[in-house]
């Protein structure tokens, strides 16, 4: 520590105040008791005029205990309310008496004590100080004392004190108020003109526009090309008209219900997309590609339905697909520098959705990882009609984000210049650390949760103060005049001239030009489906070959022993014709084989790598040093990635990433997989909401893949149904496909035809009730030669005589293996199974073409394992009704009605098993 001075002593005590007075204690009793750099510290102290002597040793602990409490307590006392200021209890109140120190003894004491990186700043402590209480109780709050990381911690210590003070200039100042008064006016006049129409409006919270615009400024200094917004349906409007600048005319238009498009830009910069039925205007998205901040940016908003939070971890995922390179072999390469996302929330389901922690939780793990997502909440104080006291526990919206170490910063929304740092300080600290950031933007709501709604009756003290508090435009306005920035005509001219923008592009609308429609239907294309084409591509020397590089190890890899045995047997296929190919050997040829027709792979879910039932090994872990490797990283000439991760615990918030991810990049082949199939309701909502309505309802395409494992085998009720008929339910449209199969070349082949019509018209989400038993059982598995020069077929049957059948049974998944193996054992001509491949689309003229060559039928049953209220019957009826001759009778066999999908008893469901097969296959 020679000639060190105190400048480069660790001065950083926080939490270690006790400790650095207990060290400062034994150091005057004997220096050599400390380490040399606190002896460097305490001696540059004494040896100040004012430093640590026995009589001030008291006010100096008083004053380090005041800096802490300021750091750790100043958000309770910040300016960060525009109304309706909240009380806090056992608040500190910074007085520096009741800590045991004047302000005369703080003049006498260095700032560099106060803060090492103030030193230089000010002359003393006590100004220090005083800028710290400036800081820390301003229009900016800040809570980052908690992150356990010291060098993280010290940073925004740092960053935060030694900030510039604000200070734009005129022109900046103007531009400023120019986009307020247009946020701000937009929404008066749509007020005025729109009478009652909903719009959901942003007032109490206008700041979030310019905020996101100066992100995309502050971005474009970081070359960063990408911006992912999500958001629910408050304010909504005026972003997708000031930050993605889709023109008057076109949102004034959806309000008198003529057809926008009429008034989209030429230029192309402007993509909007909409459903055959569409959806209501604030729940719509689009894309926007901007070159006004010196770089072309793409601003992308997600559509959302009114489930608010569930955007989240959609706008990441699609932040992922613009940030990696998938177009060459191995492992995607990825770079956090070309996209961001920032995800807008409300105050009240910040803290009430469970999804927002999901995705929070995302935020450092490798497979869903973005470089920091910048969180912004819209805080309007309120969550319909019930205000913060009975909607958390919690004294911020915010605190959530404490707990995975995040940093927070609080800002007043009525105080723009404010909340344009905050957004500075965000993006650095994202660039700086690849970690999320959260800004509680706190003002609040103009109006009621609609327009229509009256809140004085449910909020009658908020809106006291609300109804008394001038708007944006007024307050920014007035402070810029009183700056002499501009005058007050100058002020009232901007804010007029938005009304008269606004008019003009009124009145360039047709109001008799309806896009009011009496018939809605799906396109022509989407309703023509997709094609089972023989694949000629596929050869026994190419698939040979690739699985010869399986098996191409790195030299010294060293694969667990009983698995390289297991592994071992993929060879046999290839060695002899009587050896078949299970169901994870065919998913992995599948897989190479779309690699290298130039389609990358993602495949997450819980325990995706191994696979559930042990049966993937997608990843190999060295059984000496832990190494991994992925054998489908080294298939020769492909042309694109595989990447396969084990997803958190969380159904909900990954089933969202990989559907964003999907609709990012819709040549990717992306699969989520359930642990099993029953775990998939955790995620209903991107089910319902996203996947299986978002074409319909917004254009919005996706060819996101389940795999659900599902199937009766006495596993109880909540390891049996992936909830099969749900999925069937929301079947129309060739919204999707939805398969249960009993061949391991026919899966081979569904996965070769979904990547095939990946990126067109064609695309659908597919549903795989995945196998479980199955994934072993040689009645499923195939040869080699089924896998060449062959198709996807939707429905399968064995050869039979037509003259001689009477009984056809109809099943799909284990039950139709379970009516093969009997049929095996007991054959009879007068029996034929048709394995219902797929489900949806159903292949209705297939089976009618082989029931109308049967001269001699008699009966036609539907066979399922599932309850006869769940399961595929009551959806597969309709079309059998239609199908079956007048001359055969219709039955069902399976369960019962049930209020549980399965039995809690393995031996019980074995009994009912049986019942039902036997039933069946008498004849």
């Amino acid at each position: 520590m020679e000639g060190k001075s105190f400048e480069e002593a660790p001065l950083r005590f926080g939490t270690n105040l006790g400790m650095v007075l207990e060290l400062y204690d034994m150091y005057q009793d004997d220096p050599n008791s400390v380490s040399e750099e606190m002896q460097t510290l305490f001696r540059e102290l004494n040896a100040g005029g004012g430093g640590l002597t026995k009589d001030n040793q008291q006010s100096v602990k008083g004053m380090l205990r005041l800096l802490d409490d300021i750091r750790l307590f100043g958000h309770l006392k910040a300016d960060i309310y525009p109304v309706y200021r909240p009380k806090f209890e056992n608040v500190p109140n910074f007085d520096a008496a009741e800590y045991g120190i004047s302000t005369e003894e703080l003049k006498k004491l260095p700032a560099s004590l106060v803060s090492p990186h103030l030193g230089g700043l000010y002359d003393n402590a006590n100004d220090a100080v005083t800028h710290l209480y400036e800081v820390y109780t301003g229009p900016i709050a800040y809570q980052y004392m908690h992150i356990n990381d010291t060098k993280e911690r010290q940073w925004l210590k740092e960053t935060i004190e030694n900030q510039p003070k604000i200070d734009y200039s005129k022109d900046e100042k103007i531009e400023l108020f120019k986009m307020l008064s247009k946020v701000q006016g937009f929404e008066k006049y749509l007020h005025k003109n729109f009478v009652g129409a909903k719009r959901f409006s942003i007032e109490g919270v206008d700041t979030m526009v310019p905020m996101l615009d100066h992100l995309l400024t502050l971005m474009a200094d970081e070359n960063i090309p990408n911006l992912q917004i999500g958001m629910a349906h408050r304010g909504r409007l005026n972003v997708l008209t000031h930050v993605l600048q889709k023109p008057y005319e076109m949102m004034i238009s959806e309000f008198m219900h003529t057809d926008p498009m009429k008034f989209i830009p030429d230029d192309g910069s402007l993509e909007l997309s909409n459903g055959w039925t569409g959806d209501v205007k604030y729940h719509l998205g689009g894309a926007k590609t901007r070159s006004d901040k010196g770089i072309e940016q793409r601003i992308s908003l997600a559509n959302n339905p009114s489930h608010l939070e569930v955007v989240a971890p959609i706008v990441v995922g699609k932040t992922r697909a613009q940030q990696e390179s998938v177009d060459k072999s191995g492992a995607p390469d990825l770079d956090f520098n070309k996209s961001i996302a920032a995800i807008i929330h409300g105050d009240a389901a910040f803290p009430g959705q469970g999804v927002v922690f999901e995705t929070m939780n995302l935020g450092k793990l490798n497979g869903y990882k973005v470089g920091g997502s910048i969180h912004i909440i819209s805080n309007n104080r309120i969550g319909f009609t019930t205000e913060e006291r009975d909607s958390r526990s919690t004294e911020y919206a915010s605190d959530a984000a404490l707990g995975f170490n995040l940093p927070v910063l609080h800002v007043n929304a009525d105080k723009p210049e404010h909340v344009l740092r905050s957004i500075e300080i965000a993006l650095k600290y994202r660039q700086e650390y690849n970690k999320d950031i959260v800004i509680d933007l706190i003002g609040y709501r103009r109006y009621g949760h609609n327009e229509m709604d009256e809140p004085s009756t449910t909020n009658p003290m908020l809106y006291k103060e609300v109804k008394s508090h001038n708007t944006i435009d007024e307050l920014y306005g007035d402070q810029l005049v009183s700056e002499n920035v501009i005058t007050e005509d100058e002020k009232n001219r901007i804010i007029d001239s938005v009304a008269e923008e606004m008019r003009a592009a009124h009145d360039k609308i047709d109001k008799n030009d309806t896009a009011v429609k009496d018939d809605i239907k799906a396109t022509e294309i989407v309703l023509e489906g997709q094609k089972n084409e023989t694949d000629s591509e596929i050869t026994v020397e190419r698939l040979k070959e690739i699985n010869d590089a399986l098996f191409d190890y790195p030299e010294g890899f060293t694969v667990f022993k009983k698995l390289a045995q297991v592994l071992e047997r993929r060879k046999k296929p290839f060695e002899k014709d009587d050896n078949l190919i299970d169901w994870a050997h065919a998913e992995t040829l599948a897989f190479a084989t779309i690699n290298q027709d130039g389609t990358p792979v993602r495949l997450s879910g819980e325990d995706s790598e191994r696979g559930t039932f042990a049966h993937r090994h997608a990843v190999l872990n060295d059984s000496e040093n832990g190494e991994r490797y992925v054998p489908l990283h080294g298939v020769p000439d492909s042309k694109a990635t595989f990447d396969v991760h084990n997803s958190p615990l969380s159904e909900a918030a990954v089933v969202g990433f990989d559907y964003g991810y999907n609709v990012e990049n819709k040549k990717s082949l992306t699969i989520w997989e359930a642990q099993y199939g029953d775990f998939a309701n955790m995620a209903q909502v991107y089910f319902d909401n996203f996947m299986f309505s978002s074409n319909a309802k917004w254009g919005e395409t996706s060819g996101l893949s389940l795999f659900l494992p599902h199937s009766q085998e006495g596993q109880g009720p909540e390891h049996s149904s992936a909830r099969l008929e749900r999925f069937l339910q929301l079947a129309a449209e060739n919204n999707m496909t939805v398969a249960n199969l009993t061949s391991t070349a026919n899966y081979f082949y569904l996965l070769r035809r979904q990547a095939k019509y990946l990126d067109t018209d064609k695309m659908r989400p597919l549903v795989v009730m995945s196998p479980k038993s199955l994934l072993r059982n040689a009645t499923v598995s195939d040869p080699l030669d089924v896998f060449v020069n062959n198709r996807f077929r939707e429905i399968i049957y064995a050869d039979y005589k037509k003259t001689k059948v009477k009984k056809v049974l109809i099943a799909s998944g284990k039950v139709a293996v379970d009516l093969m193996q009997y049929e095996k054992d007991h054959p009879s001509d007068e029996r034929l199974i048709i394995r219902l491949e797929q489900l949806y689309p159903f292949p209705q003229e297939e089976i009618n073409e082989l029931l109308k060559g049967l001269r001699n039928l008699e009966e036609v049953g539907f066979v399922q394992e599932e309850p006869k209220n769940m399961g595929a019957y009551q959806f597969a009826m309709p079309y059998l009704w239609d199908a079956v001759p007048d001359r055969a009778e219709v039955k069902y066999y399976g369960r019962k009605p049930s209020a549980s999908p399965a039995e809690g008893d393995g031996e019980s469901y074995k009994r009912i098993q049986r019942k039902i097969i036997e039933k069946a296959m008498n004849v």
